[in-house]
C-alpha cells in the first residue's frame, strides 16, 4: 500500500491499495478542494465524526472518475478499496464559478434511494445506481464488476444485513438479479 500524500498542490504520488484497505484523506487547507482521479479501480469514499466510530458511505468512484469535493466540515474522510486500486489526490485553490461537488451528487441519489417504501424496489434501484454510475453494459445487461457485503449494502439503504441478504435472495429467485459468486459480479438484465 502506498498512501504517501503530497499536499502542496498538483497531483501527488499514486495511492494504490488493495482491496477492502482503507486510508484516511488529508484534509486541505482553507481554501481547497479536493480532485481523486482513479485509474484503476472502485473506491468508496466515507465519512465519520471524530468522536463517532460509525463509518458512513458518502459515495463511490471508479475508473476514469475525476471526483471533485469539498472536504466537509467537522468529518474525517476515508478512502475505501472496493476492489485492487490506484488513484491520485490532488488539492486545489477553490473557485468561486465551481459550485459542484461529487459528494453532494452522490449524496442526493443515496437519499432517493432510501426513500423507496418496499425493500425489493430499494434494492433494485440501489443496484441500478451503481451499475449506471460504476458498471457497464452487455449483452446479458448491466454488469457490476464487484460485489458489497450485504453488511455495507445495509448501511447505505438504511436496513438490516439480514433482511438485505433475504432480499437479495428473493431478487436472484426472480430472476431480476444475477450473481457470480466466483468472479463477484452483479448482472441485473435489461429489458
Amino acid at each position: 500500500m502506498n498512501t504517501l500524500h503530497n499536499h502542496s498542490g498538483g497531483i501527488g504520488r499514486p495511492i494504490s491499495l488493495n482491496s477492502s484497505e482503507t486510508v484516511r484523506l488529508e484534509k486541505p487547507h482553507s481554501g481547497e478542494e479536493i480532485e481523486i482521479t482513479v485509474k484503476m479501480g472502485v473506491i468508496r469514499i466515507a465519512a465519520n465524526q471524530s468522536k463517532n466510530a460509525e463509518d458512513i458511505t458518502l459515495a463511490f468512484a471508479c475508473r476514469a472518475d475525476i471526483f471533485k469535493f469539498h472536504y466537509p466540515t467537522d468529518l474525517e474522510i476515508t478512502i475505501e478499496s472496493i476492489t485492487d486500486t490506484t488513484y491520485f489526490v490532488e488539492w486545489t485553490k477553490t473557485k468561486d464559478s465551481n459550485k459542484s461537488d461529487d459528494i453532494l451528487d452522490w449524496l442526493i441519489q443515496l437519499h432517493i434511494v432510501r426513500h423507496e417504501a418496499n425493500m425489493e424496489s430499494r434494492l433494485m434501484k440501489f443496484f441500478e445506481l451503481l451499475m449506471t454510475k460504476l458498471g457497464k453494459r452487455t449483452s446479458e445487461g448491466l454488469l457490476l464488476e464487484h460485489t458489497l457485503p450485504h453488511a455495507r449494502i445495509a448501511e447505505i439503504i438504511g436496513s438490516t444485513r439480514s433482511t438485505v441478504s433475504r432480499t437479495i435472495s428473493n431478487l436472484r429467485k426472480k430472476q431480476k438479479i444475477y450473481i457470480d459468486e466466483l468472479k463477484e459480479q452483479v448482472i441485473m438484465p435489461v429489458d
